[in-house]
Protein backbone atom coordinates (compact mmCIF):
# COMPACT_ATOMS: atom_id res chain seq x y z
CA UNK A 1 0.00 0.00 0.00
CA UNK A 2 1.43 3.24 -0.63
CA UNK A 3 0.72 6.12 2.10
CA UNK A 4 0.36 10.02 1.14
CA UNK A 5 3.98 10.85 1.39
CA UNK A 6 5.22 8.46 -0.86
CA UNK A 7 5.18 8.89 -4.97
CA UNK A 8 5.12 6.09 -7.11
CA UNK A 9 8.45 5.20 -9.26
CA UNK A 10 8.17 6.29 -13.02
CA UNK A 11 8.96 3.96 -15.19
CA UNK A 12 12.22 4.69 -17.37
CA UNK A 13 10.71 1.86 -19.96
CA UNK A 14 8.28 5.45 -22.06
CA UNK A 15 11.54 7.55 -21.89
CA UNK A 16 13.51 4.48 -24.26
CA UNK A 17 11.11 3.86 -26.47
CA UNK A 18 10.70 7.41 -27.27
CA UNK A 19 14.25 7.23 -27.76
CA UNK A 20 14.44 4.19 -29.67
CA UNK A 21 12.05 5.67 -31.78
CA UNK A 22 13.17 9.03 -32.48
CA UNK A 23 16.44 7.42 -33.15
CA UNK A 24 15.40 4.81 -35.29
CA UNK A 25 13.57 7.81 -37.31
CA UNK A 26 16.54 9.93 -37.60
CA UNK A 27 18.37 6.76 -38.96
CA UNK A 28 15.85 6.20 -41.96
CA UNK A 29 15.83 9.67 -42.98
CA UNK A 30 19.32 9.60 -43.29
CA UNK A 31 19.13 6.18 -45.27
CA UNK A 32 16.78 7.83 -47.75
CA UNK A 33 18.66 10.71 -48.36
CA UNK A 34 21.39 9.03 -48.53
CA UNK A 35 19.44 6.91 -51.27
CA UNK A 36 18.17 10.12 -52.79
CA UNK A 37 21.96 11.78 -53.48
CA UNK A 38 23.35 8.38 -54.73
CA UNK A 39 20.47 8.17 -57.37
CA UNK A 40 20.68 12.08 -58.60
CA UNK A 41 24.39 11.41 -58.70
CA UNK A 42 24.09 8.66 -60.79
CA UNK A 43 21.49 10.63 -62.78
CA UNK A 44 23.55 13.58 -62.75
CA UNK A 45 26.74 11.30 -64.10
CA UNK A 46 24.47 9.73 -66.82
CA UNK A 47 23.34 13.38 -68.09
CA UNK A 48 27.46 14.26 -67.84
CA UNK A 49 28.44 11.25 -70.18
CA UNK A 50 25.44 11.94 -72.73
CA UNK A 51 27.32 15.93 -72.62
CA UNK A 52 30.37 14.47 -73.47
CA UNK A 53 29.06 12.61 -76.32
CA UNK A 54 27.00 15.54 -77.75
CA UNK A 55 30.32 17.67 -78.19
CA UNK A 56 31.94 14.63 -79.84
CA UNK A 57 28.98 14.89 -82.15
CA UNK A 58 29.36 18.72 -82.34
CA UNK A 59 32.83 18.56 -83.23
CA UNK A 60 32.31 15.99 -85.94
CA UNK A 61 29.93 17.88 -87.72
CA UNK A 62 32.10 21.28 -87.28
CA UNK A 63 29.65 22.89 -84.81
CA UNK A 64 32.39 24.63 -82.74
CA UNK A 65 30.22 27.44 -80.98
CA UNK A 66 27.74 24.16 -79.79
CA UNK A 67 30.51 22.23 -78.65
CA UNK A 68 31.93 25.02 -76.52
CA UNK A 69 28.34 25.71 -75.17
CA UNK A 70 28.06 21.96 -74.47
CA UNK A 71 31.37 21.92 -72.57
CA UNK A 72 30.99 25.09 -70.46
CA UNK A 73 27.50 23.53 -69.42
CA UNK A 74 29.58 19.75 -68.88
CA UNK A 75 32.28 21.58 -66.71
CA UNK A 76 29.58 22.61 -64.27
CA UNK A 77 28.15 19.56 -64.12
CA UNK A 78 31.64 18.13 -63.61
CA UNK A 79 32.37 20.31 -60.50
CA UNK A 80 29.06 19.29 -58.96
CA UNK A 81 30.12 15.68 -59.42
CA UNK A 82 33.31 16.47 -57.64
CA UNK A 83 31.43 18.59 -55.06
CA UNK A 84 29.80 15.38 -54.31
CA UNK A 85 33.36 13.61 -53.39
CA UNK A 86 33.82 11.23 -56.44
CA UNK A 87 36.24 10.16 -58.74
CA UNK A 88 35.70 13.06 -60.88
CA UNK A 89 38.37 15.69 -60.77
CA UNK A 90 38.05 18.85 -62.09
CA UNK A 91 41.46 18.64 -64.18
CA UNK A 92 40.86 15.88 -66.42
CA UNK A 93 37.57 17.19 -67.46
CA UNK A 94 39.10 19.15 -69.83
CA UNK A 95 40.82 15.75 -71.48
CA UNK A 96 37.53 14.25 -71.29
CA UNK A 97 35.55 16.83 -73.27
CA UNK A 98 37.72 17.84 -76.00
CA UNK A 99 38.46 21.08 -75.10
CA UNK A 100 41.69 21.03 -77.15
CA UNK A 101 39.73 19.44 -79.61
CA UNK A 102 37.33 23.04 -79.24
CA UNK A 103 40.02 25.06 -79.37
CA UNK A 104 41.71 23.57 -82.64
CA UNK A 105 38.13 23.53 -84.23
CA UNK A 106 38.00 27.66 -83.43
CA UNK A 107 41.41 27.89 -84.77
CA UNK A 108 40.58 26.26 -88.03
CA UNK A 109 38.27 28.85 -88.59
CA UNK A 110 40.65 31.52 -87.63
CA UNK A 111 38.32 32.29 -84.61
CA UNK A 112 41.26 32.56 -82.26
CA UNK A 113 40.12 34.58 -79.39
CA UNK A 114 37.56 31.97 -79.10
CA UNK A 115 40.11 28.83 -79.50
CA UNK A 116 42.37 30.71 -76.84
CA UNK A 117 39.43 31.32 -74.42
CA UNK A 118 39.31 27.21 -74.31
CA UNK A 119 42.90 26.78 -73.24
CA UNK A 120 44.21 26.55 -69.74
CA UNK A 121 47.91 26.32 -70.42
CA UNK A 122 49.30 27.38 -66.32
CA UNK A 123 46.23 24.47 -65.58
CA UNK A 124 47.44 21.42 -67.61
CA UNK A 125 50.79 19.02 -67.36
CA UNK A 126 49.93 16.80 -70.73
CA UNK A 127 52.44 17.28 -73.43
CA UNK A 128 50.29 17.02 -76.32
CA UNK A 129 47.08 19.41 -74.63
CA UNK A 130 50.58 21.86 -74.09
CA UNK A 131 51.86 21.23 -77.61
CA UNK A 132 48.43 21.39 -79.48
CA UNK A 133 47.94 24.76 -77.68
CA UNK A 134 51.40 26.38 -78.99
CA UNK A 135 50.60 25.42 -82.19
CA UNK A 136 47.28 27.19 -81.66
CA UNK A 137 48.88 30.31 -80.01
CA UNK A 138 51.75 30.44 -82.94
CA UNK A 139 48.96 30.88 -85.48
CA UNK A 140 47.42 33.28 -83.41
CA UNK A 141 50.42 35.37 -83.39
CA UNK A 142 50.94 34.92 -79.42
CA UNK A 143 54.49 33.57 -79.61
CA UNK A 144 55.24 33.98 -76.25
CA UNK A 145 52.97 31.88 -75.00
CA UNK A 146 53.39 29.11 -77.48
CA UNK A 147 56.81 29.57 -76.46
CA UNK A 148 55.68 29.32 -72.68
CA UNK A 149 53.48 26.12 -74.12
CA UNK A 150 55.91 23.98 -76.20
CA UNK A 151 58.71 24.85 -73.03
CA UNK A 152 56.16 23.15 -70.44
CA UNK A 153 55.24 20.34 -73.06
CA UNK A 154 58.87 19.59 -73.04
CA UNK A 155 59.39 20.06 -69.09
CA UNK A 156 56.79 17.13 -68.74
CA UNK A 157 58.32 14.60 -71.14
CA UNK A 158 61.57 14.91 -70.16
Amino acid sequence: MIDDNQTPKKSKFPILILFSVITITVIAALLVYSEFEKRETKEMQGLYHTKIQTIKTYLNEGNCTQAAFEYAEAKVMREDIVSRGLYYSIKSHAKQAYEIEIAECFANRKEFENAIGMLHIEENNDPDYLLRASVIFKNSGDLSTAQKAKSKAEEYTH
